[in-house]
């Protein structure tokens, strides 16, 4: 959205300079997605569970998952092809659906980055607590770790977008690159014996009494961030064409790097044996690296899960922060959190409340929950508050282009895909829910009706704002992409 845009019954703060247009290349917005998505650390950890119920299926399960993210992936981009905006989703929903679904889109969007600061720093900042007594004999709280991360995550957004993309970008290419490397040396040794299957491809492969399909809804939950590169909207050089390919650029790459890593995984550790053992162990990933190269091999595999969770968070704030500058600046939240450095043309009131939250909300939950507990809980949380917003989007795709942009309607891309992309993620939506789990999974869903309803409480408030405003996002992503 441009500064001129009209907001709903306030204006921007008129002494904040804005971002800083041009200043990023299509490279910058596919690494700011990728590393939201985190490969590595979703590779190491999200497999898991997901081997419990799928078994040496998991990389069918991989395979599916990102053919369904490609239908969500369809309506950010085409979306960011006509309004190419900071405010991403929030911009996107409003101008399919109106200020009001603008604001509330925006309200679960603070509740969802508010979560991903901590649930990311919290187990990064656990597992660092004891590799640093493995390696070294330090003994300190891991409380201790997540402080300091969350200030260099707030020192490294403060101070540029580029520098600390280019902190992301060095930390992307090694840990995927310590993937790559443990799955060349596991794939070669076992195609020298014979020992590679197309059984991971094979939903047959899942084991007696699993469940294919939460493993495939865990495959799906694996892609989100993908979506990031759409806050970067107002700061990447030819928006209307670098954002979309981002976009699917950043799927595409995950999705290849998810399919290798979980098929290495399940030939490696062993295809009889994920269910009952890779689905039970807190590292499977170091066995596999342990059996196959050896103690250096493991090493690297550890720093590469820490800096993952790491390079995630930086790009989180980074994209977060832009999107609740812009809410701001449009007088959806409170003004101060419009603010951008002068010269440096960071969202500088935006990355202090996200990163402020998110040590209240860490070192909170550090009280209450331990560490795996707390990374548990909000998780869930943010993929259910991520797919709500998805499910806005595709509903608001399909308004969009056939009320306002009817010439350039396609029944698949604007209608097909939208709606099945809105089907299957309400519907895993709905899943997570209705069985979100043992205490402390089951508040998951009192806490988000809560948050829903004090929304739908400020909505109201405002709105004889919204409704006395000329708000539209339309015009105003439109005006700024330019």
């Amino acid at each position: 959205m441009g500064e001129t845009s009209a907001t709903a019954g306030a204006e921007a703060p008129a002494a904040s300079p804005a971002l800083k247009r041009g200043a990023l290349g299509l490279r910058h917005a596919i690494v700011i997605s990728v590393a939201a998505i985190s490969p590595a650390a979703s590779v190491f950890f999200n497999t898991i569970p997901q081997a419990q119920v799928a078994g040496a299926a998991i990389a069918f399960c991989s395979a599916i998952g990102f053919i369904v993210a490609l239908f969500v992936a369809n309506q950010y981009s085409e979306f960011s092809r006509e309004l190419p905006s900071s405010g991403s989703a929030y911009t996107f929903v409003g101008a399919g659906l109106g200020p009001g679904w603008a604001f509330l889109t925006g309200w679960i969007g603070l509740l969802a980055l508010t979560m991903s600061v901590p649930y990311a720093f919290v187990f990064m900042s656990a597992n660092l607590q004891t590799l640093m007594v493995r390696w070294f004999g330090i003994q300190a709280p891991w409380a201790a770790y997540y402080v300091v991360a969350i200030g260099v995550v707030f020192a490294l957004c403060y101070i540029g977008i580029r520098g600390s993309l280019r902190v992301d970008m060095t930390l992307l290419i090694f840990e995927m690159g310590v993937c790559v490397a443990l799955a060349v040396i596991v794939l070669t040794q076992l195609g020298s014996q014979g020992g590679l299957s197309v059984a991971p491809f094979n939903p047959a492969s899942a084991p007696p009494g699993g469940d294919l399909i939460v493993g495939v809804v865990l495959g799906v939950l694996n892609f989100i961030g993908f979506e990031t590169a759409a806050a970067l909207g107002e700061e990447t050089r030819n928006p209307r064409r670098s954002i979309p390919r981002a976009v699917y650029g950043s799927l595409v790459i995950v999705g290849v790097f998810y399919i290798l890593m979980t098929y290495t995984a399940t030939v490696g550790y062993g295809i009889p044996h994920m269910a009952s053992g890779y689905g039970n162990e807190t590292a499977p990933f170091d066995t596999i690296a342990r059996r196959f190269g050896g103690g250096p091999l493991v090493v690297a595999i550890d720093v590469a899960g820490i800096l993952s969770f790491f390079g995630a968070t930086l790009a989180i704030v980074n994209g977060g922060a832009r999107i609740i500058y812009t809410l701001a600046r449009d007088g959806m939240f409170p003004r101060p959190l419009g603010w951008t450095h002068p010269s440096r043309g960071t969202p500088g009131g935006a990355i202090s409340l996200l990163c402020g939250l998110g040590l209240v909300v860490g070192l909170g939950l550090n009280a209450v929950m331990a560490p795996i507990t707390a990374f548990g809980f909000l998780a869930t949380l943010d993929a259910l508050l991520v797919l709500l917003i998805y499910v806005l989007v595709s509903v608001a795709c399909i308004r969009f282009f056939w009320r306002k942009r009817r010439a350039q309607f396609r029944i698949v891309r604007h209608g097909v895909v939208p709606v099945l992309g809105a089907l299957i993620t309400g519907g895993i939506a709905a899943l997570a829910l209705l069985s979100p789990g043992p205490a402390p999974l089951s508040y998951v869903p009192f806490v988000l009706g809560g948050w829903l309803a004090l929304g739908v409480i400020l909505l109201l408030a405002l709105r004889s704002k919204l409704s006395a405003g000329d708000f539209d996002p339309a015009d105003a992503g439109g005006s700024s992409g330019a």
